[in-house]
């Protein structure tokens, strides 16, 4: 009951020490990976053998439909060809300004509230980051009254979604979880549907030529093997899952940089002093970046990644076997006592220019590794830089003491009832 709120609960003090653990469920088998060398094997080196689990396809396809994050094989490769395409034109061409745009709007929405006053981050966040993706998708602005209907129905829905995986995962029925998540995915998939539906129907791929976003990039993409394009709901489960991904994890992680900022004056007061010095060059905002670094190794928005493997096979001399489930946790890896020193503690300087040494390889791995590594991941550096310094150029941020958020893993790490700091303008 405990696992059915948050996979974190099923975890003890040694899931942080062990390189291999395991667990029996009356759905599967399932291994907990937490050495660097098979980490490495698994995603980096022989994906092939260890495709995604189908559980994290049927958690998401209501939202997601057939879309890179779940699928395998030649399914996967012509997709993520296809996306290659049309996110790498937007990304080139769009990106910067679009982000600017958005970061302007959310100081200007900001800017009107009362000073000091308690801030709810996530909202705040989830708004600005969803309003960055979708600017990218189509070429316009995200409203606040769409940004918190589309929010609510995705926490709503991870809340159900983990509910039922835990269910079947012991073979009990879902009862109405299934169809109350199902319920919440249609809010945000017939809003983008209805969306890419007009885009098709007011333009033709012709007329997509004049255009640079996302959409267009996919509309126009062709499949270098076949000639083959997308039709439309496909195109509609690429963009739900662009959007999804896009926004859900940068606001996860932005969120807890809000609050150990909060937690921190005087980090904050050097990170301005750098967000003041180059206002324009994000590229050289080291310290911003380490800050959101070390944010994404103790808070890394996807928690864990799980795989099958498809043979009978040891793996640190413990037999698996075809089907087993393969767990690679990041939450697990980054706070290893084996590979951290102190690794609970917050400390961006692990990931400063003065740093002794990177991190082992293998055991950072906030975007995934190897050819399945996340492919937004340039895109979410750049918009943490741009957004975490437009808020330390306008706002100070200080911690609420008596709100401490409690961690709960999910399809992404949230805090269970929202963050909250004190805002106040500069």
């Amino acid at each position: 009951m405990r696992v059915a709120d948050s996979w974190l609960d099923a975890l003890t003090a040694r899931s942080y020490e062990m390189l291999l653990g395991h667990f029996w469920l009356p759905a599967m088998r399932v291994f907990v990976v937490n050495d660097p060398a098979w980490v490495e094997r698994i995603l980096v080196k022989e994906p092939h053998r260890y495709p995604k689990h189908r559980f994290m396809h049927e958690a998401l396809e209501p939202l997601i439909g057939s879309s890179p994050f779940t699928t395998n094989g030649a399914v996967w490769q012509r997709q993520r060809r296809m996306l290659d395409q049309a996110f790498g034109a937007a990304r080139l061409n769009l990106v910067l300004p679009l982000m600017q745009a958005a970061c302007a709007d959310m100081v200007q929405r900001m800017q009107i509230l009362p000073s000091p006053t308690a801030l709810d981050v996530d909202a705040v966040m989830t708004h600005v980051t969803a309003d960055i993706v979708y600017r990218t998708i189509f070429s316009e602005p995200l409203t606040a009254e769409e940004a918190d209907t589309l929010f609510g129905a995705f926490v709503r829905y991870q809340n159900l979604s983990q509910k039922a995986t835990v269910l079947k995962l012991c073979r009990l029925p879902p009862m109405w979880f299934n169809r109350s998540r199902e319920r919440e995915a249609r809010v945000i998939r017939d809003f983008l549907a209805s969306k890419v539906r007009q885009r098709f129907a007011d333009r033709t791929r012709e007329d997509e030529q004049q255009a640079a976003d996302i959409l267009a990039g996919l509309r126009l993409a062709v499949d270098p093997e076949d000639g083959t394009t997308l039709s439309e709901i496909e195109v509609l489960d690429q963009i739900c899952m662009l959007f999804l991904a896009g926004h859900e994890t940068s606001a996860s992680a932005l969120s807890w940089c809000l609050y150990l900022l909060g937690e921190s004056p005087a980090l904050q007061e050097r990170l301005r002093a750098e967000a003041f010095a180059n206002p324009d060059d994000l590229k050289s905002m080291e310290r911003v970046s380490a800050m959101f670094r070390e944010v994404l190794r103790l808070y890394p928005p996807v928690g864990y990644f799980p795989r099958e493997a498809m043979e009978d096979q040891e793996i640190r001399g413990t037999k698996v076997r075809k089907g087993d489930a393969l767990l690679v946790f990041p939450w697990l890896m980054h706070r290893h006592r084996r590979w951290w020193t102190n690794p609970d503690a917050f400390d961006p300087e692990r990931f400063g220019p003065q740093r002794s040494k990177a991190p082992l390889r293998g055991t950072y791995l906030p975007f995934s590794l190897g050819a399945r590594a996340c492919i937004g991941a340039a895109f979410a550096m750049q918009e943490a830089a741009l957004i975490l310094s437009q808020l330390l150029l306008h706002f100070d941020f200080a911690s609420i003491p008596e709100h401490r958020p409690r961690v709960v893993g999910r399809l992404t790490v949230r805090s269970d009832k929202g963050i909250r700091v004190l805002l106040k303008r500069r």
